[in-house]
């Protein structure tokens, strides 16, 4: 089963926390401190641990100052799961349906108690399944319907016909009705002929206790809810929480640490030792009588190499960008770590000695691995606040490998660190908020807080002071190329008395299509007003489709739009600004910037190939001749001839229907941001 998404309620400071969508492996919860992110995972945790002494506590996790209204039946957390196709296939066999739905919810009671929610009732009634119930019916002895008198006889066939229809259905209540109601029925038509009396009388009360028997027996049968609630409890992910993240120590004296752990005084050094001997399959004792004998000594080196190798091939091939692996050893009753990183080529190097980052990031795979019981699939994994003490180059170094332990995993973590921000898909982004005197999670950027709004200008790697966030009304193009032309088309409509760019827009370029996608997101995060303009070539529709659909999707209630330059302006196909001017004059404007390079290959012009596209065709046709060009200098000359222009007039000289499409420009601009 793949989590889906997932809700918490009444739970700490969470009232409600909302529906939490979960959209891809990796999913980042961020918020400041307190706001309420460990409260959410713990919760999340609790719907289905790997521990069996972890529960849901009434008295100690109820909303503080809502104690009239506690009550453990209220469902915690709901969970909604995908089903694979046998899973799927699975339930459908439990189900008093046909077929069940694709998707399941589940709620986790403050008693423990697992229910379905939503249309998965209707499939798993709190009524045995019917095979149960047709298995229980065969063996309902049916009486004898020839002896007694014929409205005798038709009366107790209604009768037992109606049972066993009401038995198969689930209605054990109404079967009791219907029995009592036989019976007073039954007594009516009694015969008048004594022995035919006597005889319908004996039937009467075979028929009223094999009758009582199939009901009590079914209903002694465990309900499909229940059954399928089992079956899926066995399918549902295990929820592994991970919030201290203690390093492993590479040392330890192992009688001495036999002795603490017998006096239950194991330090934080102690357990780790303990975990790693747990999870290389090695027995403290055993090391330590082994170390005792000299003809077990060799013996107890090679159980230890065995040990380091297990580990080794469990978690780095999984985990690590550098793959390293261990060695243990004992020198008489000291027992040793030791790491290599095999693609740094120094050897075997002691534990304590490797660096800050690496032995964090080691003992964070060793945690998880002893934690999920040495399981990785399957696993929901809740990492709160991972990463804080290591340094911004280590956080991103940790960013990268999330994604690693996200491959077999559902990934949840929280953060308030800016490193720790993925910013390449905003769809695994959620904001921690406080809201009307509770927490919850929202995907809407827009109405975050100040302090998570901070966390994502910071992972943007933007500041509020930075010079292009001084309007409120922004248009945002892909390149310096597009700022100037679009800033000298607009100044040449103003000096020809025609609708422009106004003067309150502020144009920005944003340094390409994936650029401009980060930049316009963090304007309209700051409540900015944004018209983002792409190219309609490859790059430009991917980073549309990504800002319209992922992004914007987030921000509710901004004024936002996007737009293909090809859309604006009625082309089809590839289109950039560039092709708004003919092929004739870009290529001019090209042999003017670009005379040097022409003459050093031995040319003084050069032909396009065919095909469409300004910019393409000059790539390819540079490319051919190992010339480097250059677009913003070919701008550069554009944005100087269209300045030492007087009337738009004169644009019919340098692109067909350029004077139209600049109108046109300028008044989609209008559209989005004078509204």
């Amino acid at each position: 089963m793949q989590l889906l998404s997932f809700r918490v309620r009444n739970f700490r400071n969470i009232n409600d926390s909302g529906d939490v969508h979960i959209l891809d492996p990796l999913n980042c919860i961020v918020g400041k401190n307190q706001s309420g992110k460990t409260s959410l995972l713990k919760a999340l945790h609790k719907f289905n641990p790997h521990q069996k002494n972890i529960a849901y506590d009434i008295n100690k996790e109820w909303p503080r100052g809502r104690r009239r209204q506690r009550d453990a039946n209220t469902i915690v957390c709901e969970c909604t799961f995908a089903l694979d196709q046998k899973e799927h296939q699975q339930l459908t066999n439990l189900s008093w349906r046909d077929s069940t739905p694709e998707h399941i919810t589940i709620g986790r009671r403050y008693d423990g108690q697992l229910s379905f929610i939503g249309s998965p009732l209707e499939c798993f009634p709190d009524r045995p399944m019917k095979r149960s119930l047709q298995e229980a019916v065969k063996k309902y002895t049916a009486p004898n319907l020839k002896i007694g008198g014929h409205k005798f006889i038709s009366q107790l066939q209604v009768a037992y016909q109606r049972i066993e229809v009401l038995v198969l259905n689930g209605e054990f209540g109404r079967a009791k009705e219907a029995l009592a109601e036989a019976r007073r029925q039954l007594k009516s038509e009694f015969s008048s002929d004594p022995s035919t009396q006597g005889a319908e009388q004996s039937t009467l009360q075979h028929f009223t206790i094999t009758t009582n028997e199939l009901l009590a027996a079914v209903e002694q049968l465990p309900t499909c809810s229940a059954i399928a609630l089992k079956f899926v409890l066995r399918s549902v992910p295990i929820f592994v929480y991970m919030d201290e993240y203690r390093e492993f120590s590479g040392r330890a004296d192992l009688e001495q640490l036999s002795s603490r752990l017998k006096t239950q005084k194991c330090t934080r050094e102690d357990e780790t030792i303990l975990m790693l001997l747990n999870l290389a399959g090695l027995d403290l004792n055993k090391l330590i009588a082994q170390g005792k004998d000299a003809q077990q000594i060799e013996e107890r080196q090679h159980d230890l190499q065995d040990g380091a190798r297990n580990i080794t091939q469990a978690v780095s091939n999984r985990w690590g960008q550098h793959k390293y692996k261990l060695e243990f050893r004992v020198d008489g009753q000291t027992f040793f770590a030791n790491i290599e990183e095999i693609d740094k080529g120094m050897g075997m190097v002691p534990f304590e000695e490797q660096s800050q980052g690496f032995k964090w990031f080691f003992s964070f795979d060793l945690h998880f691995m002893h934690d999920s019981e040495s399981s990785f699939k399957n696993c929901v994994l809740l990492l709160d606040e991972p990463g804080l003490h290591l340094h911004p180059g280590g956080q991103s170094d940790l960013l990268k490998r999330l994604d690693a332990y996200a491959e077999l995993n559902t990934l949840i973590y929280t953060t308030h660190l800016p490193f720790l921000v993925d910013l390449r898909e905003p769809k695994r982004l959620h904001i921690m908020t406080e809201r009307n005197g509770g927490a919850e999670v929202t995907d809407n950027l827009s109405g975050s807080g100040s302090d998570e709004r901070l966390t994502l200008q910071a992972a943007l790697g933007m500041t509020l002071g930075q010079h292009f966030l001084v309007s409120q009304k922004n248009l945002v193009v892909e390149g310096v190329d597009d700022f100037w032309i679009l800033s000298e088309l607009s100044s040449l409509l103003t000096r020809s008395a025609l609708p422009c760019i106004s003067d309150d827009i502020l144009i920005t370029a944003a340094g390409g299509a994936s650029e401009l996608v980060y930049l316009a997101s963090y304007m309209i995060g700051q409540n900015l007003d944004v018209f983002a303009l792409f190219d309609s070539d490859d790059a430009g529709r991917k980073g549309e489709e990504k800002l319209r659909t992922k992004w914007l999707t987030k921000y509710k209630n901004t004024k936002a739009v996007t737009a293909l330059i090809g859309e604006v302006v009625g082309a089809e196909g590839d289109f950039t600004l560039e092709d708004l001017f003919s092929d004739v004059y870009y290529l001019q404007a090209f042999e003017r910037t670009h005379a040097d390079k022409l003459r050093a290959a031995g040319m003084v012009s050069l032909e396009l190939p065919p095909g469409s596209g300004n910019v393409r065709r000059l790539v390819t046709a540079c490319e051919s001749h190992h010339i480097r060009f250059n677009k913003a200098s070919v701008a550069k000359s554009i944005r100087t001839d269209i300045q030492k222009m007087k009337s738009v007039d004169e644009l019919d000289a340098i692109g067909p229907a350029l004077k139209d499409n600049a109108a046109k420009i300028v008044a989609r601009v209008a559209e989005a941001l004078c509204r």
